[in-house]
């Protein structure tokens, strides 16, 4: 497929910030995948089914996540246009992961279908597939498929954060962890929080700061655990810290890892998390499994370092971070997308 000629629609849930660049990247029209209102068959199979059926005619669809893929499904089986996956979320991780709990249509469609037919839909219907990260790139291939393409592209930190990140002097003297999230069960703060006791047996002076509206007040019952809640400023929760930690059991690279590293915060991050790429190019010490007491054991291998590592784990943080601007992030994306057109 020409990728000059084609005229591509980003079929979409209230797009990511990242995402919207994507799509201005390569020139593609945002479409939201629920156009009808469909009364009482909201949420079910059926509603997203007649939503595919009226979608406007575009070459390819761009499909952000997993939640618009029955529409997307119905509109690539039915008629015309190609369907590219933007592979961002855990839709396709639950497939190869059964006591994963994830929330996504991909999970419902799994629940009523089955694995094997999913993954015969996958390999006949998606036609090609950006990943956010490597991770996410090696959970998706066994769904589509050997023969179909996948490219890689990483989304990027938004221009006014990144910006305000770069000034950023974190106190790289303190024993001071932070965590940024939303409050859900597979962003991990949780198994932080239970980890930090075994954090103060070694570090008795350990903070951990909890940073993100929703979280349980519960959490600061736990000595060293500071439920900061949602900042209006990021640089505001970085700079008290020498440490960022994302505990996800599953996150395919979520950006708050990406401004922390801008802010010249050292990340630890799960091995089930997609920006170990990053951490792991930092030091490999960096990356631990998805558990309290390997999180624990990675905070407090930190926390131990005298000023002069942490000084050279923050500078080279720092510098990886710095890759992520809005600018060089969309051109990657751009090249990517076309890449993948180019073998349709």
């Amino acid at each position: 497929m020409d990728p000059d000629a084609a005229r591509v629609a980003m079929l979409h849930q209230d797009p990511h910030p990242a995402h919207r660049g994507f799509a201005e990247a390569i020139g593609a029209d945002l479409v939201d995948y629920h156009r009808l209102d469909v009364g009482p068959l909201e949420g079910t199979i059926l509603e997203d089914t007649l939503n595919g059926l009226v979608y406007p005619d575009y070459d390819v669809y761009l499909v952000e996540g997993s939640r618009p893929l029955y529409a997307a499904l119905t509109r690539r089986f039915a008629r015309d246009g190609k369907l590219v996956y933007l592979c961002a979320d855990h839709g396709f991780y639950r497939l190869g992961n059964a006591d994963f709990e994830g929330d996504s249509a991909l999970k419902s469609m799994i629940g009523r279908f089955g694995t094997p037919v999913v993954r015969s839909v996958g390999r006949h219907g998606i036609d090609g597939v950006i990943a956010v990260s490597e991770f996410a790139a090696a959970f998706t291939r066994p769904i589509v498929g050997p023969d179909t393409p996948i490219e890689i592209a990483h989304p990027f930190i938004q221009p006014d954060t990144y910006d305000a990140l770069g000034d950023v002097t974190p106190d790289l003297e303190s024993n001071v962890a932070v965590t940024v999230a939303r409050p859900w069960e597979y962003k991990g703060v949780d198994m932080l929080v239970e980890a930090w006791p075994k954090v103060r047996e070694t570090i008795p002076d350990a903070e951990l700061h909890v940073v993100g509206s929703g979280h349980p007040e519960a959490y600061a019952q736990t000595p060293g655990v500071r439920v900061q809640g949602y900042v209006e400023a990021l640089a505001d929760a970085f700079t008290p810290a020498s440490l960022f930690v994302q505990p996800s059991r599953m996150d395919t690279f979520p950006v708050s890892t990406l401004e922390a590293m801008r802010a010249g915060l050292v990340p630890l991050v799960t091995r089930t998390t997609g920006t170990r790429s990053e951490a792991s190019a930092i030091d490999p010490s960096l990356v631990v499994d998805p558990n309290a007491d390997s999180l624990a054991r990675g905070v407090n291998a930190y926390f131990e370092r005298d000023i002069d590592d942490r000084q050279e784990l923050s500078t080279h943080a720092r510098k990886r971070g710095a890759r992520f601007d809005p600018e060089s992030r969309m051109t990657a994306f751009r090249e990517a997308f076309r890449a993948v057109l180019k073998e349709l």
